[in-house]
């Protein structure tokens, strides 16, 4: 890995523990072992850097995402929240840094993201699409598909601790707290079953 790399390793860390605005680049300089000015060679600001941390990891999902090509929509629709879903558990990171865009209306997301996201969308819509040309799905808005797609996954990923001392208050309820892995297939199937209504 090199300079540059490191650095967005790092940058992503501190953007997903404190937010765009407390992120302070003497520390991820710090924590790399660079000068602040070797950060400044690389990315002309701040935001450059956050910039360049986003839209890394949205394009990589994007490539992920458009790369589906199942067999019929409901296998696609399918595919396209687990895809999702895995990628949000390989990149924790891109997790937390997305919920914090997404609380605060996305006020500091790069508009060069919005490609990527745009990306993303049209394939999900080309799949609802194709299910409700097809007979399988019922017509729905694919913003508010995406919507429930990455509210859930997003917010439960980020949100483990403050389910931990939920669950501590509950000791009579037992097994309601799964894993991400085991919500993702769940979650594709209760979307699934709300298109076909």
């Amino acid at each position: 890995m090199n300079k540059k790399e490191q650095i967005i390793k790092v940058a992503s860390k501190y953007f997903s523990e404190v937010g765009y605005d407390k992120a302070v680049l003497e520390d991820v300089a710090k924590e790399v072992g660079v000068s602040k000015a070797a950060i400044y060679y690389h990315f002309k600001d701040k935001f450059a850097l956050y910039e360049a941390v986003l839209c890394s990891r949205f394009k990589d999902l994007a490539q992920t995402i458009c790369d589906i090509d199942a067999a019929n929509p409901e296998q696609a629709l399918r595919e396209y929240v687990e895809k999702f879903g895995g990628f949000l558990l390989e990149k924790p990171c891109f997790s937390a840094i997305f919920a914090r865009e997404l609380a605060d209306g996305a006020i500091n997301m790069p508009q060069s993201c919005t490609k990527q996201m745009s990306q993303i969308l049209k394939k999900l819509s080309a799949i609802l699409q194709e299910g409700e040309a097809q007979g399988v799905f019922e017509k729905e808005n694919p913003f508010m598909v995406q919507l429930m797609i990455v509210s859930t996954l997003v917010n439960y990923r980020t949100t483990r601790k403050l389910r931990i001392t939920v669950m501590k208050n509950l000791k009579e309820v037992k097994n309601i707290d799964a894993g991400l892995k085991d919500i993702i297939p769940n979650l594709a199937n209760k979307i699934i079953k709300a298109l076909k209504c």
